[in-house]
């Protein structure tokens, strides 16, 4: 399989405890796809045209409503990534973020994307981290992420302001063409503490996931 274009400024980009103070409040209309209630996010040729920024395929997903935390985006993470949207409670404190980044496969059949992207979920999980000696990737499986197949990595690293961080890097490969994308989730322990890095799972960010689909 081979790998036309992955961006990887945007993984590094934005903070995962600090947000742009141009960042505001989603209002998006109330949706509701299975058990996720929440804001729907559609990221298509309007979106496109109207941000200026790329989105070679077309996507959507909601993000999960609660009067736990708001809603917080960014648009164009890094100025290479599509969108990030974060999960903050009261005081300023960030439970979760997931961004969306493009990527670029060629390969006709789904199994052999899957086999190829194994190696670049473990490129983005260790470009995601800022310290590598202080970072562990404990999962890298083939996963589904509603209908769609995809390829992912989980781990964990020490962040300075944050401490500990489960990562989650998600690489969803398109069955109707080659452009697909990459969704990375952080989730900060000290704001919710966890027993396992599988509890990523069951996060917010990875709720919002769940309901991710093509256009």
């Amino acid at each position: 399989m081979f790998i036309k274009k992955f961006l990887t400024v945007a993984i590094l980009a934005t903070g995962i405890s600090t947000m742009a103070t141009s960042q505001t409040v989603e209002l998006n209309a109330l949706s509701v796809e299975g058990l996720v209630v929440g804001h729907r996010y559609v990221l298509d040729a309007e979106f496109s045209a109207e941000h200026n920024i790329a989105v070679p395929a077309p996507f959507e997903f909601i993000a999960p409503k609660s009067d736990d935390y708001q809603l917080f985006s960014l648009k164009a993470p890094g100025g290479t990534g599509i969108i990030k949207v974060f999960f903050v409670a009261e005081g300023e404190q960030v439970l979760s973020n997931i961004q969306f980044l493009p990527m670029t496969v060629t390969n006709t059949d789904m199994q052999a994307q899957l086999d190829g992207l194994k190696a670049l979920a473990e490129q983005a999980f260790k470009a995601s981290v800022p310290d590598l000696d202080n970072a562990a990737l404990d999962i890298l499986r083939i996963t589904r992420i509603g209908e769609l197949p995809a390829l992912e990595a989980i781990g964990r690293y020490q962040d300075g302001e944050s401490g500990l961080v489960v990562l989650r890097v998600v690489a969803i490969p398109n069955p109707n063409g080659e452009n697909g994308v990459i969704a990375i989730i952080n989730a900060v322990t000290q704001n919710r503490p966890m027993q396992s890095v599988e509890e990523v799972m069951a996060i917010e960010a990875s709720r919002a996931l769940g309901t991710f689909r093509f256009q």
